[in-house]
Order: C-alpha cells, then structure tokens, then sequence
C-alpha cells in the first residue's frame, strides 16, 4: 500500500511540469513596466476561453478592458481586421502569429512571450519579430480588469 501511495504522490507533483504556458500561467495578471501614476498596462492569458485580456489607462482617457482570442480573427471598427494563431508553446514561452489589416496598413509579425524567474519573482518579457524592442511585466495581485 505504501508503495502505491508513493507512486500515486510522485506522479501528481511532476504533472505541474507538464503544462503549456497557456495552462500554466491562467489568469496570472502580469503588469508592464516601468509602472506609473499615470499610465497602467495589464495583461492575462485565460486558457478557459483561450484568449488574452488586455487592462490599459491613460491619464485623462477611459480606462479599457478587451480580450482577443489567442486564435482565430476579430473584426474591430478601430483596429481592423486581425488574425492570430499560435505558433509554437511551451512551458515558459508563447509564440503568436499576427496577421492585420487596419484599413491604411497590412502587414504581420510574431509576437513572442517568456517567463522568467530568479527565485523569488517571475518576469514577463514580450519581443517582436518585426523591431529590437522589448516589453517587461511583472506579475501582480491586481486584477486585469477594474
């Protein structure tokens, strides 16, 4: 009985290691840096409806809340036509095709996201195929939206 006992408690503690990042990162609200007073940024990637909620406010402006999926096509009267699939995934990276069509421009790139840690925090950083730049987030109790 033992023996079972200690099989049965190993398998479950290595199935944690076995999750995509989607699954593994669900609803962790990540914030961009740097932070400030007058402009918030938040994201969270929530695998029930395989999405990604967007939190944004600027001084002045509505604050805004969105979700869009992590694949498929949305059509927004601002932003156009947009296309999004997966392109790779795996524990602590995402990998997203972008495809869009703004009425004035169209075009593509792919979006990539890495969680990193150093023990005591995680790090989101988020690069484009298309320029050098690079996003960071930090994990957060906030919630993503209001």
């Amino acid at each position: 009985f033992l023996t079972v006992l200690i099989v049965a408690c190993s398998s479950d503690d290595s199935s944690d290691g076995n999750q995509l990042f989607i699954e593994k990162y669900d609803s962790v609200v990540w914030e961009r840096l740097p932070l400030g007073n007058d402009y918030s940024y938040r994201i969270a990637f929530i695998n029930s409806s395989n999405s990604v909620t967007q939190y944004s406010y600027l001084e002045g402006e509505e604050e805004n809340c969105t979700s869009f999926p992590l694949q498929g096509t949305t059509n927004d009267p601002v932003d156009g036509i947009t296309t999004t699939s997966i392109q790779e995934e795996t524990e602590n990276s995402l990998s997203i095709f972008i495809e869009f069509d703004d009425g004035e421009d169209v075009g593509s790139y792919t979006t990539v996201f890495t969680v990193t840690s150093d023990g005591s925090s995680y790090t989101l950083t988020q690069t484009y195929s298309d320029f050098d730049d690079e996003v960071i987030y930090i994990n957060t109790d906030y919630d993503v939206c209001f």
